[in-house]
C-alpha cells in the first residue's frame, strides 16, 4: 500500500511540474511590450491622409483557426503569400494586427510580425505579447496538433515614428485556475505616432470572446481608457477585433439586448464607426468565407478626421484567416487643429 501512494504521489508531482512547466512563459515583464524600427520612417512633412488597416490574422491558419489539424508549412507559406498580397492592395500607413505569432510551433515557428514588415516595407512596429506559453496542449487530441510553444500578441506596424508604447492587461473571465493558467489575455495596445509633428493615439484592442459579461468590463475599461488619453488632448483612433457587434448591426435584438460591448465600449466618446451598420456592401467581417457578424471595427475622431473610402476584404476564395481587413482611408484636418508632440502626454499605463 505504501509503495502505490509513493507511485501516485509521484505522478502527481510529475504532471504539477510538467503543468507548471507548460503554463510558464519565457520572457520578463518588460519583453512583453516592444518597439521595433526597420527603415527609415517617412518623411517628416505631416501628411493631409491617411490609411489604416485592422486584421485579425489569425495566425495565418486560414478557416482551421482552433482547429485540431495538422497545418503544413507550405499551407502556412501559401496564407503568408496571400496575406502580404491582401494587405498591399490596402496601401496602408498603419496596420493593427491580432493573433498575430512572433514565433509560434503552431505557425511553424514564423515571425509573422518580423516578416510582413519586411515583405511589406514598413518603418517601424509596436509589438505587444498576450500569450507567451511554453506549451499549449490544445486544440485537445493527439500532441500533432498542439499549439505547442506559443508567442503571439497584437501589433501595429507604421510608416511613421512610434513615440510611445504601452500594452494594458484587460480583465480577465471567471474560469478554473487551469483555464486561467492557459489564458490568452486580452490587450488593449495604445501607440502614439508623430504624423509629421502631429501626435496620434492608436488604440489596437481584442476583446474577449467566450464571456459577455467579462467583455463587458473589458468595454469599460477600454472607454476609460480613452477618457484618460482624450482628457490630455490627444485624438485617439480605436481599432481591433471586438467580438461583438454595433447595437443597431445585423446581429437580432436577441444579441442587442444580451451584449452590451459595443454601447459601453463608445459612452460618451466622439468616435464614429468607418462601417455604416446596415449595409449591403458591407454585411460582416467574420467569418472570411462566408461574412455575416460585423466584429471587427475601427473607430475614427471626425473632429480631425474624415473618411474618404473604406473597405472590407476577406482574401476569397482561400482566406488567410477567419477574420476579414478593414481598411479607412482619411482626409486629416489642418495641422492646426491637432495637438503637437512636443505637447503630448504620457499615454497611461494601466
Amino acid at each position: 500500500m505504501k509503495r502505490f501512494f509513493v507511485i501516485i504521489s509521484s505522478i502527481l508531482l510529475a504532471l504539477a511540474a510538467v503543468f507548471l512547466w507548460a503554463s510558464s512563459g519565457r520572457l520578463s515583464e518588460g519583453e512583453l511590450a516592444q518597439t521595433k524600427q526597420y527603415d527609415a520612417p517617412a518623411s517628416s512633412t505631416a501628411p493631409d491622409s491617411l490609411t489604416v488597416t485592422t486584421y485579425n490574422l489569425g495566425y495565418l491558419s486560414g478557416m482551421t483557426n482552433n482547429e485540431p489539424v495538422v497545418r503544413s508549412d507550405s499551407f502556412l507559406a501559401a496564407n503568408m503569400q496571400e496575406a502580404l498580397a491582401l494587405l498591399h492592395r490596402t496601401t496602408s500607413d498603419v496596420v493593427a494586427f491580432q493573433e498575430i505569432d512572433y514565433g509560434s510551433g503552431r505557425s511553424g515557428y514564423v515571425h509573422q510580425l518580423d516578416t510582413l514588415a519586411a515583405r511589406l516595407n514598413f518603418a517601424t512596429a509596436a509589438q505587444a505579447v498576450n500569450w507567451d506559453k511554453r506549451y499549449i496542449p490544445f486544440p485537445y487530441g493527439r500532441p500533432a496538433v498542439h499549439f505547442g510553444r506559443t508567442l503571439s500578441g497584437q501589433a501595429v506596424l507604421s510608416q511613421f515614428p512610434i513615440r510611445q508604447h504601452q500594452r494594458i492587461a484587460l480583465s480577465r473571465p471567471p474560469q478554473s485556475f487551469v483555464r486561467d493558467a492557459f489564458y490568452l489575455d486580452r490587450l488593449a495596445q495604445v501607440v502614439l505616432l508623430d504624423l509629421g509633428g502631429r501626435s496620434l493615439a492608436v488604440m489596437n484592442v481584442h476583446l474577449e470572446a467566450f464571456h459577455a459579461a467579462t467583455r463587458a468590463k473589458q468595454a469599460q475599461r477600454v472607454n476609460a481608457l480613452y477618457d484618460q488619453i482624450t482628457a490630455q488632448g490627444l485624438p485617439v483612433l480605436l481599432l481591433g477585433d471586438f467580438n461583438s457587434p454595433l447595437p443597431d448591426s445585423t446581429s437580432g435584438p436577441r444579441q442587442a439586448a444580451t451584449d452590451s460591448t459595443m454601447r459601453l465600449l463608445l459612452a460618451e466618446t466622439a468616435l464614429r464607426p468607418t462601417l455604416p451598420s446596415r449595409h449591403p456592401h458591407f454585411s460582416g467581417t467574420y467569418p472570411a468565407d462566408a461574412p455575416a457578424q460585423k466584429i471587427d471595427h475601427i473607430f475614427y475622431p471626425p473632429a480631425i478626421m474624415t473618411p474618404v473610402n473604406r473597405k472590407i476584404r476577406c482574401g476569397t476564395p482561400s482566406p488567410p484567416s477567419d477574420h476579414c481587413a478593414v481598411t479607412a482611408s482619411f482626409r486629416l484636418a489642418p495641422p492646426l487643429e491637432w495637438p503637437t508632440l512636443e505637447s503630448a502626454p504620457n499615454i497611461p499605463s494601466e
